[in-house]
Order: C-alpha cells, then sequence, then structure tokens
C-alpha cells in the first residue's frame, strides 16, 4: 500500500495504530528487563533482616550521622534489588554499591535511587550486574535529615508495572505525527480566518495551562490555597531570618495597607539605629543585631520595595472575596497563567502586526517554546515572594505589547483606537507598579511603531493628538501616584526602596558604569553559562559556579544563560533582517534592532544594580524567547529544497528541545520546590524517564 492510500485513511485508524505503538514502545523501552528476568527463571530471595546488625524490629536503622549501611556475608545470583523503606516524608538520594567475586574486598558502585521513605515511593528499584555472585550490597543515603529505617530487601523481584501515562504519551506524540503527515500541516501557512487554524492554535495553549495546573496541585499536597493575614504579635517579633509565614512581604503590605499606612507593621530593634552603617550586613552580623530580613528601612521604619502590582491584582481580590490572602502557590500559579495568555496574546499579534508569513506547525510549537524559553513555569515553581513582580511585570509587558500594538493596527474604527490605546496606558502603569526596569523593554518594542503614527503625514495633528492623549493620560496619572508613593515614603520619587534594603550588602553603592569588563561578564552569565548537566533526573540545574574578579563584591547567586535555551539560538537571525538590502519592513528592521538594544541594556542595567541571579535573567529571558521566535517565523518555512528542509527540520528541533528544557527546569529551579514539599511527585516523575 503505498503513502498516498495510507493519509486517506481513517483517523480513527492512526489512534488504533498510535495506541499499539505506545505499549509495544512501553514494552521494548521500559520493562523489556522484567520480561527478561522471567526467561532467566531467577526467584526471589527476600533478606531476613533480623540476622543483621542494628535490626530494631521495625528494621534497619541508617542515621543521618552515619548514612551508610553494608550487608555483608551475601553469596547470592541476583539481577536486581528492591529496598523498601520508612521514616520521614522526605526526597532522598542515594547510591549503592557491591562486592563480587572478582572484587570481593573492594566495595565498588553500581547504582542510583530516589526514595521517599514517608511516602508512597517508599519502595526502589535498582540493577545489579555483579560479576558472579553478590558478595556484599552497600547502601549510601545522601543528605538525609532523620533516620531511614530499611524495612525490606528483595532480590529479583518482578517489578512489571507498564505506565498508564507513559503509554498514553507515546501514543499521543504518534498521533500527533501522524496527523501532521496525513494533513500535511508542516506545509501549512497560518491563516487565523480559517477556524480549524484558530482551533488548532488556541491547542497549543493546553500544555503550557496543563503544566501550571499541575504545578499548582505538586506544589500543594494538602490543596490549602489560602493563609490568614500575620498575627499582630508575629509582626512584632524580629529577626534573621524567617518567622513562618510573615515573611511574605505582600501580606506585611496588605496588613499595613488596612491599618492606613504606608509603613509595615513591623518591629524595629532599636539597636539598628546605633549601627554606625545600617545597611553593612557584616556589621548587623557581627554586632548580632536583629532585623527583618530583605525589608527597606528608612529613618526607623520598615517599608516593602516589592512592586505593588501583585498586591492589587492578586492578594487584594482574594482577601475581599474570602478574608484570607492567597498562599505562595496560587499567586505564582495566579501570574503564570496571566503571563502565559499575555504571551499568546503578544505573539499573535506581533505577527499579525508584522504581517509574517508563518508556517502553520512552527506557530503551533511558538507559544509553548516562548513559554519555556521565557522560564514562565520555571519562575512559577519557584513558591516565594520574590518572583511575583517578575511574574507580574513579563504578564503586563505582554498586555501591553498586545494592546498597543492592536491599537496601532486598528483603523476602521476610532472609539475602539482610542480605547486600546488607553488599555496600554493602564498596562504600562501596571508594569512600573510590577518590575520598573522591565519598562525599558516596553518602550523599545512600541517606539518605532509609535513614531511611524507620530510622522505619519497621512494623519492629521488631531488625529495624532487623539492616539497620544488616551495612552499618555493613565501614564500621566499613574506615574504622579507612582512618583507621589515614593516620594511620601522615600523623600525622592525615583526611589523605591531598593537603596534602603537590608540584605546582603550595601546597595547604595551599586551604580550604572561604563566597563567592558562588566559588560562582557554580563554577556557570558545572563547569556552563554552554562547549565550544569547530570546523568540522573532532572539532567540539569543552574550553576552554582561564582566569578570574583571585578574588583568589588557583586551579588552571585545560582544563575545559567539564556543560550541554554534552544529557541534562543533565533535571535541570531535577526542580522538578516537588520542588515538586509530588501527596502521593505523598514519598522520591523528598527524595531528587532532596538529591541535587542534594549536586551543588552537591561541586561547590563541588571548585572550592574544587582548582580548575577537566575531572576535578573529571567527579566530578559520572554523578550529574548519572543524576538528569537518572531526571527524564526519570519526567515524559515517548510521548503522543497534540502538545505530549507534541513533548516526547517533544525528549527522544530530547537523548539521541541526547548519545551523539555523548560520542563526540567521547573524539577530543578533555585529552589527545588517540588522535591522539598512533594517528594512523592517528585520521584514519580523521575521514574517516568526510568522503570525503577
Amino acid at each position: 500500500m503505498n503513502m498516498k492510500r495510507w493519509k486517506e485513511k481513517s483517523p480513527l485508524l492512526f489512534l488504533g495504530f498510535s495506541l499499539v505503538f505506545g505499549i509495544l514502545l512501553e514494552l521494548a523501552a521500559f520493562q523489556m528487563d522484567d520480561l527478561l528476568l522471567k526467561i532467566k527463571h531467577m526467584e526471589p530471595i527476600a533478606l531476613d533482616l533480623s540476622a543483621f546488625p542494628g535490626y530494631d524490629g521495625t528494621g534497619i536503622p541508617v542515621l543521618p550521622e552515619t548514612p551508610t549501611y553494608s550487608f555483608d556475608g551475601l553469596n547470592l545470583p541476583v539481577n536486581r534489588v528492591t529496598i523498601t523503606t520508612g521514616g520521614d516524608p522526605q526526597m532522598l538520594e542515594g547510591t549503592l554499591s557491591l562486592c563480587d567475586e572478582i572484587s570481593a574486598y573492594k566495595t565498588q558502585g553500581a547504582g542510583h535511587f530516589l526514595v521517599n521513605p514517608g511516602g508512597e515511593a517508599s519502595s526502589f528499584t535498582v540493577r545489579l550486574n555483579p560479576h558472579g555472585n553478590l558478595l556484599r550490597l552497600r547502601i549510601n543515603l545522601e543528605s538525609s535529615a532523620s533516620p531511614v529505617w530499611i524495612t525490606s530487601v528483595v532480590f529479583n523481584q518482578s517489578c512489571f508495572q507498564p505506565s498508564l501515562v507513559r503509554i498514553l504519551l507515546f501514543s499521543a506524540v504518534c498521533l500527533i505525527v501522524l496527523l501532521l503527515w496525513k494533513y500535511e500541516l508542516y506545509a501549512a501557512v497560518l491563516d487565523m480566518k480559517r477556524r480549524s487554524h484558530q482551533l488548532l492554535i488556541l491547542s497549543s495553549l493546553v500544555p503550557c495551562l496543563l503544566l501550571s495546573g499541575f504545578l499548582l496541585f505538586a506544589l500543594s499536597p494538602s490543596h490549602s490555597w489560602l493563609a490568614p493575614l500575620p498575627a499582630q504579635e508575629d509582626l512584632q517579633q524580629y529577626g534573621d531570618p524567617v518567622i513562618g509565614e510573615i515573611y511574605d512581604a505582600y501580606a506585611q503590605q496588605l496588613d499595613a495597607f488596612e491599618k492606613g499606612q504606608l509603613s509595615l507593621d513591623l518591629g524595629v530593634n532599636p539597636a539598628l539605629a546605633d549601627l554606625d552603617n545600617v545597611y553593612d550586613r557584616g556589621e548587623r552580623d557581627k554586632k548580632g543585631v536583629k532585623y527583618h530580613w530583605d525589608r527597606a528601612y528608612y529613618e526607623g521604619s520598615y517599608y516593602s520595595y516589592f512592586g505593588l502590582a501583585p498586591l492589587f491584582t492578586v492578594y487584594y481580590p482574594v482577601y475581599w472575596l474570602t478574608g484570607m490572602i492567597p498562599t505562595e502557590i496560587l499567586c505564582t500559579s495566579v501570574l503564570t497563567v496571566f503571563a502565559i495568555l499575555g504571551t499568546f496574546a503578544a505573539v499573535y499579534t506581533l505577527i499579525a502586526f508584522f504581517r509574517l508569513r508563518a508556517n502553520l506547525l512552527l506557530c503551533l510549537l511558538g507559544v509553548p517554546a516562548v513559554v519555556c524559553g521565557g522560564m514562565l513555569h520555571m519562575l512559577q515553581s519557584n513558591i516565594n515572594f520574590y518572583y511575583y513582580p517578575i511574574l507580574s511585570g513579563l504578564g503586563w509587558l505582554m498586555v501591553f505589547l498586545t494592546l498597543a500594538f492592536q491599537a496601532c493596527m486598528t483603523r476602521n474604527s476610532r472609539i475602539r483606537r482610542s480605547l486600546l490605546f488607553f488599555a496600554s496606558g493602564l498596562a504600562v502603569v501596571m508594569l512600573v507598579l510590577s518590575r520598573p526596569n522591565l519598562l525599558l523593554l516596553a518602550m523599545v518594542f512600541v517606539l518605532p511603531a509609535f513614531l511611524h503614527i507620530l510622522m505619519d503625514s497621512g494623519l492629521s495633528w488631531k488625529q495624532k493628538s487623539m492616539d497620544a492623549l488616551p495612552f499618555l493620560i493613565p501614564v500621566v496619572i499613574g506615574a504622579a501616584g507612582i512618583c507621589w508613593f515614593n516620594y511620601v515614603r522615600f523623600g525622592s520619587p525615583l526611589e523605591f526602596g531598593t537603596s534602603y534594603q537590608l540584605t546582603e550588602g550595601d546597595i547604595r553603592y551599586n551604580k550604572l558604569t561604563l566597563s567592558f569588563h562588566h559588560f562582557k561578564a554580563m554577556l557570558y552569565h545572563y547569556f552563554a553559562e552554562p547549565l550544569v548537566w547530570k546523568e540522573f533526573f532532572p539532567f540539569l540545574e543552574p550553576s552554582a559556579t561564582f566569578c570574583f574578579d571585578f574588583g568589588n563584591f557583586i551579588y552571585q547567586e545560582s544563575s545559567a544563560g539564556l543560550l541554554n535555551l534552544p529557541l534562543n539560538f533565533g535571535i541570531f537571525l535577526a542580522g538578516l533582517s537588520i542588515f538586509s538590502k530588501s527596502p521593505k519592513a523598514p519598522l520591523q528592521k528598527s524595531t528587532y534592532l532596538l529591541v535587542i538594544l534594549g536586551i543588552l541594556g537591561l541586561g547590563y542595567l541588571d548585572y550592574s544594580m544587582g548582580g548575577m541571579h537566575i531572576r535578573y535573567t529571567a527579566d530578559l529571558a520572554l523578550a529574548v524567547a519572543v524576538l528569537s521566535f518572531l526571527l524564526i517565523l519570519e526567515h524559515v518555512s517548510y521548503s522543497n529544497v534540502k538545505s530549507g528542509q534541513i533548516l526547517y527540520a533544525l528549527s522544530i528541533v530547537l523548539c521541541l528541545a526547548t519545551i523539555l528544557i523548560g520542563f526540567f527546569l521547573v524539577f530543578s529551579s533555585e529552589n527545588q520546590y517540588i522535591a522539598e514539599v512533594n517528594p512523592d511527585m517528585y520521584v514519580k516523575a523521575a521514574r517516568l524517564l526510568r522503570n525503577w
């Protein structure tokens, strides 16, 4: 039967074939060891733990101070070992070592495992291939916080447990590939007037939203998404570091507003006023002065320097509806979904504005790849308030781009155009109330389009003013309100409070100075610094390698460059657009050039005023991902020419690799909260990629 006749087959046939493919792949890739074990007829062997030293009637305890235990005196033919543990819930990583007939005295490493002694994933299986019989088995637990009991050790136990999740995943991928081939979507050009294309594009949002929903549940195993306001007696305590829920700066700010005050109602240690430099952490620590970590301290009062937008968009709505405040995972989840929807709208608005002849399949992969390239889910998985303003700022940046470019494209309705400009002005205010430094990215994206309207000889000054005024009115009012808020707190309209934070060092000395050495360091740490790749799940993590070569202290934490996300290599296509001799699309060229300069400028600003941290890299991530994706759409499409097909296939691979890396970053983010708050979920996710 030729390929053409296969294409004419019913999609139901493809569905059946995909299910069979998924089952066969599961058996071949993940269950083959168990099938071979049955063929070898190796009988299960359970150790009598009471015959080994340390047995206490329940099991053999392995203590944090002595995290290794050896089973000696064995002489068994084995293929694998299944060990069951007990203890407190915690995600533990460990290794197994063995002695066999060719190494009877020296114990050699043999296997790696993940386990949660206090949860569903309390058992683990490790494949063993000793040379001859097994003589000794040694277990080593890494970073155990409490005693762990070994309650069962069984050799050669069958673990034939096909995963329905893996089968469905394999089948879905196979079905998608077959349907793309049947309907030749790889060769189709996006046409947003076609309903089928609209539905397909909307479907690209589904995996992004599903992953956010998964994180909302995974990072709150108790499904408790509301918390009470901090108690007054807790607020009056001061110390370093944290006191439970009251560490949340937004809860403290809401409490202050409800009491009719701008300063936080936190207890102030009188000893702070006696310090030579209250902003010098070394002096505070040396003199034992307790304080509230990372709050702005100014003239004897504490303030929050974090952007207020999440307070207005998440905290107050929840508080008014329930009398409670949102937990950190609920807040990051709401802000992430907001940023995802904003990204979706912005990407397709920019495609329409620049009139890109976009490939449909690349568009279907585009939003998931841009979301992962923008590290949105990684930001969501770091459940603390430091990530609120970043997520909020990125979301409002995308909303602003959507509204501003939609306004520029609207020609037939003056009312709609004015409303869009007005709404984009409000979005600018919310952007500044989230993350003020992101205003630079907003400006460079829209400046060419706004200047194009201003210089359009086909528009009268009345028409131009009718465009400008709806935008400027909310911007001016919002700017005045923000400046007043800053002035009454810190005596300066442009001081947001960052200069007065009680943190690692005296931020007042961080200045924006021109230095090629610092610019080079920013390029490396923000763009090129590699992720740390590992053999085991989650396979990668941000780098914790620090550099001390700046002549003074630069704040450094775990970080990684944006080029670790393969989609972002598309930014190098900008040269083909900017330096093209084609006279068309000058607006497009100037936008690309300004956005690249804005990204570099913001990177240098963040580096100079803050330092190196994956949060600062995240400021740039979404803009880089959006620009890279637009450039790929502009320059790559399916072609019958072999070189064009190779470039097209490479672009597909870049998108898929970015999605995969973005998923793994969720489990290896700065604080690795999934492993901490839901170790069962972490272990189960790891075992999806390994059957033991």
